[in-house]
């Protein structure tokens, strides 16, 4: 059976905990969604949670796969180190996505913005990808789940900082930072799903190159740190 069958087997399987990562998103975003906020404040509670979601789904479990002994089986199995990443990140992408659709679809149609919505679709997917990258990546580098959740936390407010949610980069090295930032095409594409400026094709180029680059360098020394990532650590 390949991760990404298990993955997903997994989550319908714990119904009650699928349909609760539907339910909270839409709890806690729709009256974001609904209210009266201007824009650019909406799109950041939106780009924060949607970056949050992504992130510690993917880096708590990495953790606790590792600490269960969970990792050490399937790689002792015969599954390559690259490709249990990439199928991981994969099913928890799609998973993500699916479980965050509902609350993207009520701000789109609050805002009036379901022109954009191919748009922001993509924008979604593209960002949950990279989050769910950094999970295992940050795994690799604690010691547990308290310090997995701190460490992604702070990844991923850094990033998206320098991807302009909290205020416009400035004209200089932090607008440079920002067109090469992963999350940039994100704060975009939600920006014009909220009736803000349309979005520039261009966004996407070098933030998917970015995010091209570390995936393939994460997939190319996967044994490497996925040595790091066991439970207990091996030398």
């Amino acid at each position: 059976m390949t991760i990404w069958r298990l993955a997903w087997r997994t989550a319908l399987r714990r119904r009650r905990l699928f349909l609760w990562n539907v339910a909270v998103p839409l709890l806690l975003l729709t009256p974001v969604a609904l209210s009266a906020a201007a824009a650019p404040h909406r799109v950041a509670v939106f780009g924060v949670f949607i970056v949050f979601f992504g992130a510690f789904g993917s880096a708590i479990p990495a953790v606790r796969d590792a600490r269960d002994g969970w990792l050490d089986e399937i790689l002792r199995a015969g599954y390559s180190s690259p490709r249990w990443l990439l199928e991981r990140t994969l099913a928890g992408t799609t998973i993500d996505a699916l479980q965050l659709a509902p609350a993207v679809l009520v701000l789109l149609w609050s805002a009036g913005g379901a022109g954009a919505g191919a748009v922001v679709l993509l924008a979604v997917l593209a960002t949950l990808w990279f989050a769910n990258l950094l999970g295992p990546l940050v795994a690799a580098a604690v010691r547990s789940l308290a310090e997995a959740a701190l460490a992604s936390a702070a990844l991923s407010l850094l990033l998206l900082h320098f991807a302009g949610f909290f205020r416009t980069p400035a004209p200089g090295w932090t607008s440079l930072v920002a067109e090469w930032n992963p999350y940039t095409p994100l704060r975009a594409a939600l920006t014009a799903g909220t009736g803000g400026m349309p979005m520039d094709a261009s966004v996407w180029l070098r933030s998917l190159l970015v995010a091209a680059g570390v995936t393939f360098g994460a997939a190319v020394f996967a044994s490497d740190w996925s040595r790091r990532l066991r439970w207990p650590r091996t030398p």
